[in-house]
């Protein structure tokens, strides 16, 4: 990993210091799964990461109207 350290007003500061906002499939499928209660095994927690990674990588293409469209019908469906 690279780390990038500034200087600035004699404050030292690292990359690692600031917030990473973009939104990324793995993170948010790790994020998914580590919520969840379930007892999975090592195979099984890798291929549910695989399936959420892609599943995340395609909500993250849809727009706005795509996306709350996909809402409504999984609320419409029951699927929370």
């Amino acid at each position: 990993m690279v780390e990038i350290m500034c200087y600035s007003d004699y404050v030292l500061t690292t990359h690692e210091d600031y917030m990473h906002t973009e939104l990324d499939p793995t993170q948010l499928a790790i994020e998914y799964l580590r919520r969840d209660k379930s007892g999975l095994t090592p195979a099984q927690y890798l291929k549910k990461l695989k399936q959420l990674r892609l599943e995340f990588a395609d909500l993250l293409t849809l727009s706005h109207s795509e996306l709350k469209e996909e809402i409504d019908f999984a609320w419409r469906m029951g699927i929370h």
